[in-house]
């Protein structure tokens, strides 16, 4: 069952993309409940990964105009990428707050995280770290590539930065 789930979400993730490059996909923004979308991604999250810690801060009633579907794709990436990157007894945080310039999303975990030189190169298409002989973990390079774009296509930057001890945070900041 899992195994299904994984390539459902890396077929969403490939045809998405096509979509978006090829201009087929009619981006269909409108207002919506951006902490509420947020919420269920984490409580389903939570429930396929039972054995995980997702601990959330998410202020409540943040609205955002944006396509639901895309910025679905971008919330279930970092989701993907935090626990794939970060080991079982390790906790992934999810973050939404809102003041007067922007809305910060943030993913934040406690896995190897990225070395510098990787850095650079982790957003574009079909991009992996490591080589071949290294990497462990199924993918196909294309999350961070999308998040990238569905980040710009709502006016939005995304950023990685390295965790204080140790992992990642990328944080999507939705300019207002």
């Amino acid at each position: 069952m899992e195994e299904t789930k994984r390539l459902d979400f890396l077929t969403n993730n490939i045809l998405v993309s096509s979509q978006l490059e090829g201009k087929w996909y009619k981006i269909n923004k409108e207002e919506l409940d951006f902490s509420h979308l947020l919420e269920a991604r984490v409580a389903e999250f939570t429930q396929r990964f039972p054995e995980r810690t997702i601990a959330s801060d998410i202020e409540n009633g943040i609205d955002l105009e944006g396509d639901p579907l895309l910025l679905e794709i971008l919330v279930n990436n970092l989701l993907e990428n935090a626990l794939k990157y970060s080991e079982k007894d390790e906790a992934v945080k999810v973050t939404l707050h809102k003041n007067e310039q922007d809305i910060t999303l943030q993913v934040i975990d406690e896995g190897p995280g990225i070395a510098i030189e990787e850095r650079k190169k982790i957003f574009s298409k079909f991009y992996r770290i490591g080589n071949e002989a290294t990497r462990k973990k199924k993918g196909t390079g294309l999350g961070l590539y999308l998040c990238r774009k569905i980040a710009k296509d709502h006016n939005a930057d995304i950023l990685m930065t390295n965790n204080n001890v140790k992992g990642s945070i990328f944080a999507v900041r939705f300019f207002l």
